[in-house]
């Protein structure tokens, strides 16, 4: 019996491993309220596969600004940054309706800057976990959008679980 559920274990692994993931859709929305500027705020995301999206220059009569972005599939490079913030405003990013950053941005100027080097205390900045986060490496002026997923489902956990979960159950031989 040992030898059959050892075969079965190798092939249901090397399936996983092999086989390609499923690409979920992806969408992005910017939400911006309280914009105090004197000249025009600029925020823009960058798919790896799509074209560079903006908002467009906002000024100070522009108001509340909200806007969704399709950016495709979740295995790719996504980077976002704002392009120019000159002023201040309340800034919240919801990545497929989940916040991963909310907070109180300051700059004056124009060029590439990361949102969290605008923000001191955010009230939300999503660095790990399931779903959607952010990663924000010192040598980058953009902040990138990375998505936890489990190659086979929420049921094990994860791949690292696997056989971890089968030993525990002794469906496995102990090494």
């Amino acid at each position: 019996m040992k030898p059959l559920l050892l075969a079965l274990f190798a092939v249901t692994s090397f399936t996983i491993v092999l086989s390609p993931r499923q690409v979920e859709a992806a969408q992005v929305t910017l939400i911006l309220r309280n914009i105090v500027t004197g000249d025009y705020d600029e925020w823009k995301i960058k798919p790896s596969e799509k074209f560079t999206k903006s908002t467009g220059k906002l000024g100070k009569e522009t108001g509340d600004f909200e806007q969704t972005w399709d950016i495709g599939g979740t295995g790719g490079k996504i980077r976002f940054w704002w392009a120019r913030l000159n002023g201040e405003v309340d800034a919240t990013v919801l990545v497929n309706n989940e916040i991963v950053f909310q907070g109180h941005c300051v700059h004056s100027g124009a060029g590439t800057v990361r949102m969290i080097d605008t923000c001191s205390y955010p009230r939300v900045y999503k660095t790990g976990g399931g779903g959607p986060y952010l990663v924000d490496a010192p040598e980058c002026n953009t902040t990138r959008l990375t998505f936890a997923v489990s190659m086979i489902g929420y049921r094990f956990g994860g791949a690292e679980c696997l056989s971890t979960n089968l030993l525990a159950r002794h469906l496995l031989p102990a090494p």
